[in-house]
């Protein structure tokens, strides 16, 4: 019965040392909400950029003859 409990103590303590290093690395992985900030800011970049092309091949076709 002694084997068995300091069997179960001992993967009790490696357990406890695993579930620490998997909270480490998912507090490095971005959230939701930090995905959706750089999604939106992403979106408006590109609509920056799209904006600026058609005003440019605008500007082409008007002062090309």
């Amino acid at each position: 019965m002694e084997v068995r409990i300091v069997a179960l103590e001992s993967f009790a303590a490696e357990t406890r040392d695993r579930l620490t290093r998997i909270e480490t690395r998912l507090d490095t992985f971005a959230t939701k909400e930090d995905l959706q900030r750089e999604l939106h800011a992403m979106t408006w970049k590109l609509v920056g950029v799209a904006t600026c092309l058609v005003a440019v091949v605008y500007w082409v076709a008007r002062s090309v003859h």
